[in-house]
């Protein structure tokens, strides 16, 4: 089925997700767009440190407390929870009239908008003759980053030393730690005197000050006559009648004291749009004002006792625990690794599975111990009943993966994320949880999105393939597209990795270098230093997507008409023939040593 025609579930755009480790920001999401489509199988690849697990993390809400995304949207399409209802009772309508005269009195401000835009501007000047130019801002920026770098490696170079073995040279590091940390306070203090001096020749203008005092003044005063003439026109009426509404629907769900609180944010997010007169009409203009206090929920009708309404649900702006709740478990679980770290080793495992159930739906035990049950089954627990109240270490490597499987999937997501599902597991284990999760799958109905680094689970269960690199999509098709007619050198250097295409008595293949440091800017296209193909532009500016074809995009200046024909690596071509005949080969082999 062509991509146009699958219903899209989650949808990423220009996603930038960022941590601040020990004061300095490391970039590990760069702008990343991908839609994931119902029931389909997804998988994201890429070398350790590329943002795989960050990237799915970031959708299913579980970032690191330093984590933060600092770009983008992320929107789920889910009915059950955009279509809002809020019942109400005395007291919430008594607040929706408070926050309808707030509105209303508020709007007076908008008639004096240019006039206090003038003021704003006016005020921006004097504050940009007090403070350093956009110059100098830049010039001390750069220098300070560029020592506190330096001050990182160094320190980290001084604990990898042995204080009995290497006394000197830990002298001389600690020395230079000394100096980067002297420098740096200069340029602070320097940066200091400089607005300092800059404020006291900006006070002595005397001609400046008398000439900024009057003009704010005259417009200060017109401004005053503006807003305290205005008359609200009907359709300003109409209009804050909605916004009142809106701003209730989208705190509606929260306790009293919480909402309360939003809802005073909201208001005073709403006075100063219309101080500096932005148009609270537009759809976009209410969505951004909204989503940086609570996702706005977009008014549809009203009856006498209740408020209906629709939200678009941009995971990028969820901030709170309650909404995550609704989320994570319900719409998106996830599957991790080692079972045994997911899994409490002190309670039962029908408990464990008793609990996510309860925490998500509403049922009595005995209906949740129904459900507990036929989970267990569906994941292949022989006699549940039986195992039910046994506990994670009478279980062995593969069923207490079965068991984080059953738990993912006890309150049925719509998006299950499998992070490395099979690393912990055996050969042979690893292939009866691969064939379990494609089952599920079948049978349950929802998406799923792995995350490996072993290309030969991707041959086995994707559909498509995203292959990332340095925090960026480099390119994303068909599995068929991405292991047949790779277009990315990273993805070529993937696949060439791969033991089954190692001739007997040859070394396997290994990406030279090493990924980029997510610390730094990165410059032109981050697999240049590695790849053996690059061009002149690659280390100078970015490359675009580049469409192969409707499923099939690829980053890299090598699709780009002007560059030279570039064939992919000989050992990749045919790699279909390649690898039936390394299996062929492999099986006359272990014939002959049958014999």
């Amino acid at each position: 089925m062509d991509n146009n025609e699958k219903k899209v579930l989650l949808s990423l755009k220009d996603v930038e997700v960022k941590f601040n480790v020990r004061g300095r920001i490391l970039t590990a999401i760069r702008r990343v767009s991908l839609d994931v489509y119902e029931n389909e199988s997804l998988a994201i690849v890429g070398e350790s440190g590329s943002g795989k697990s960050v990237l799915t993390k970031t959708f299913a809400g579980m970032l690191d407390s330093n984590g933060f995304i600092s770009n983008g949207s992320i929107l789920l399409s889910d009915p059950e929870l955009s279509d809002t209802v809020v019942n109400l009772k005395g007291f919430d309508k008594t607040l929706i009239s408070n926050i309808r005269k707030s509105v209303d009195n508020y709007s007076r401000l908008e008639a004096g908008s240019a006039t206090y835009n003038e003021m704003r501007k006016l005020k921006a000047e004097k504050e940009a003759k007090e403070t350093l130019s956009d110059e100098d801002r830049k010039s001390y920026d750069s220098k300070i980053t560029d020592l506190k770098f330096k001050r990182t490696e160094a320190f980290n170079l001084k604990q990898t030393l042995d204080p009995r073995q290497d006394r000197e040279k830990l002298k001389q590091v600690s020395e230079q730690i000394n100096i980067y940390d002297t420098e740096i306070k200069g340029l602070q203090i320097e940066i200091k005197e400089k607005i300092k001096e800059n404020k006291a020749n900006v006070k002595s203008d005397t001609a400046y000050q008398s000439q900024y005092n009057a003009k704010f003044g005259e417009l200060k005063a017109r401004y005053q006559k503006e807003i305290s003439g205005a008359a609200l026109s009907d359709e300003q009426k109409k209009r804050n009648e909605i916004l009142a509404d809106e701003v209730y629907l989208s705190v509606g769900r929260y306790p009293l004291r919480q909402r309360i609180i939003l809802i005073s944010k909201l208001k005073r997010a709403i006075k100063n749009a219309m101080k500096i007169g932005l148009d609270l009409s537009d759809e976009k203009t209410k969505n951004d004002l909204f989503d940086d206090i609570a996702f706005r929920v977009k008014f549809l009708d009203k009856t006498e006792n209740k408020l209906h309404g629709t939200c678009i649900l941009n995971l990028a702006k969820v901030k709170f625990t309650n909404d995550w709740q609704k989320i994570r478990g319900c719409r998106i679980a996830t599957v991790f690794q080692d079972p045994m770290t997911s899994l409490n080793p002190v309670i039962t495992i029908g408990k464990q599975i008793m609990t996510v159930i309860m925490k998500h739906q509403k049922c009595s035990l005995i209906e949740a111990k129904e459900r507990a049950l036929d989970i267990m089954s569906k994941v292949g627990i022989p006699e549940p009943e039986k195992r039910f109240n046994d506990y994670p270490f009478e279980y062995s490597g593969g069923m207490r993966q079965r068991i984080v499987i059953a738990i993912a999937l006890s309150c049925q997501p719509k998006i299950l994320i499998c992070d490395e599902p099979t690393t912990a597991l055996d050969v042979t284990i690893q292939a009866q949880i691969i064939r379990l999760i494609k089952d599920l799958q079948k049978q349950l109905g929802f998406t799923t999105v792995y995350i490996t680094h072993d290309l030969g689970v991707v041959a086995n269960v994707a559909e498509r393939v995203a292959v990332l690199y340095g925090g960026q999509i480099v390119e994303i098709g068909t599995v068929e597209e991405i292991f047949y007619e790779p277009r990315h050198p990273y993805t070529w250097a993937l696949i060439s990795s791969l033991p089954q295409l190692c001739e007997k008595g040859t070394d396997l293949f290994s990406i030279p270098g090493t990924p980029p440091s997510l610390y730094n800017k990165i410059v032109g296209d981050a697999f240049a230093p590695r790849n053996k193909y690059a061009m002149a532009i690659d280390l100078v500016k970015e490359p675009p997507m580049f469409k192969i074809s409707d499923t099939h995009y690829a980053k890299t200046w090598l699709l780009d008409p002007r560059a030279p024909k570039t064939d992919p690596p000989e050992n990749i071509r045919n790699l279909h023939e390649k690898i039936l005949k390394t299996y062929v080969d492999l099986g006359a082999e272990e014939a002959r040593d049958g014999e």
